[in-house]
């Protein structure tokens, strides 16, 4: 089982603080194959780097696939997806704004 789902990367990106990588992660970690996918993907962007290793924050493409996949998540699950989908279609009109 994997520690790091591309969900749970996006989740921690989409946060206050962002996501941490530590310069002590190996380079073909769960995490760091993650992170280097959703860079390329323009899902986040690196936003500092300081002695401890690097920070990085979700774009609005990345906010909007971490909304699909907790979508796709409390389906299989059979729990509530309004919320989700209310707050989809919001950053949908801020997209379509840009």
């Amino acid at each position: 089982m994997l520690k790091y789902t591309m969900e749970k990367v996006l989740y921690f990106a989409d946060g206050e603080k962002g996501l941490h990588v530590s310069i002590t992660e190996p380079s073909h970690s769960d995490l760091s194959e993650r992170v280097q996918k959703c860079l390329e993907r323009y899902w986040i962007v690196q936003v500092a780097q300081d002695d401890s290793g690097w920070y990085f924050k979700t774009t609005l493409k990345g906010t909007l696939a971490l909304i699909d996949l907790q979508i796709e998540w409390r389906k299989r699950n059979g729990k509530s997806i309004e919320s989700l989908l209310e707050r989809k279609a919001f950053l949908k009109m801020c997209e379509a704004g840009e």
